[in-house]
């Protein structure tokens, strides 16, 4: 442990967090009984929020107890119940005030997030997959054309490939079919609908560790098109720059000394580390 990973988490228990940038009034989401919510007594620990619907929360999970012992704080997890397929940002700042410090698994996507939130500096990184089960595609490039590929939607893995498709000659395109989720997607390519999926890595990661089905299913180069890769960090409210600038600190010391490093090589997590 450093010395100023040290003295910050010593800001961390004593000081007053003030925002460097304070969001405007109607900038900031209202969530219910938000003003009944007082500043917490108990600062010797570091709460955290894991969501079982990200494929990777088990990982996050011991990167957050980690960092809580770089700190010297004692880990406290909250895991997120939901029977939908993702929150409104309302709900995260509902968690945020009532559960945990920083809400671990959020893609550091640039300007992606409104003034009342920051994220941490990324503790890996991953990308967006091709995938498919033919043994013959090697790359996406070998698709025929009038391949069918079944793309998550919105993602920027999914509109660089719009944005390739659209560039191409109408006779040599691939068809490009968008996916509600990561899961349809690679249902969508065990079911045949689609011969290739783009996916998130870890998503398929979590489907090949409980579905026998996806075991024939293996990941392509995306030339002609260029590797999607995102870091992955965890959202706190802006307020909080003592602790931020803390947990940036840890996740650096824990990137240089290998502890992140060896808690992916244990899950064989589809991720690297960070410098």
């Amino acid at each position: 442990m450093t010395g100023a990973i040290l003295s910050l988490a010593t800001a961390v228990l004593c000081c007053q967090q003030v925002a460097a940038d304070e969001p405007e009034f109607f900038d900031v989401p209202f969530a219910h009984g938000q003003w009944n919510i007082g500043r917490r007594l108990d600062e010797s620990k570091l709460r955290y929020c894991i969501d079982p619907r990200d494929p990777g929360w088990e990982v996050a999970g011991e990167i957050a107890d980690a960092i809580a012992g770089a700190l010297l704080l004692e880990p406290e997890r909250y895991v997120v119940q939901s029977e939908i397929v993702s929150e409104d940002i309302t709900k995260v700042y509902e968690l945020l005030l009532k559960h945990c410090d920083m809400h671990m698994g959020f893609k550091l996507i640039p300007d992606g997030y409104a003034n009342w939130s920051f994220l941490t500096r990324p503790y890996f990184e991953t990308d967006y997959a091709f995938v498919t089960a033919e043994p013959a595609l090697e790359k996406l490039g070998d698709l025929k054309p009038g391949g069918r590929i079944g793309a998550t939607l919105g993602t920027s893995a999914h509109l660089r490939l719009v944005s390739y498709l659209t560039a191409m000659p109408a006779t040599d395109r691939w068809a490009a079919f968008p996916m509600g989720t990561n899961t349809q997607a690679l249902v969508s390519l065990v079911g045949g609908t689609v011969d290739v999926a783009l996916v998130w890595s870890p998503s398929l990661w979590a489907m090949q560790r409980k579905d026998p089905a996806g075991a024939n299913l293996h990941v392509i180069a995306p030339a002609p098109l260029p590797p999607t890769a995102l870091g992955v960090g965890a959202l706190m409210l802006s307020d909080q720059t003592f602790l931020r600038t803390a947990v940036d600190e840890a996740i650096a010391a824990l990137s240089a000394d290998g502890t992140i490093a060896g808690i992916l090589e244990s899950y064989e997590f589809p991720a690297v580390v960070v410098p």
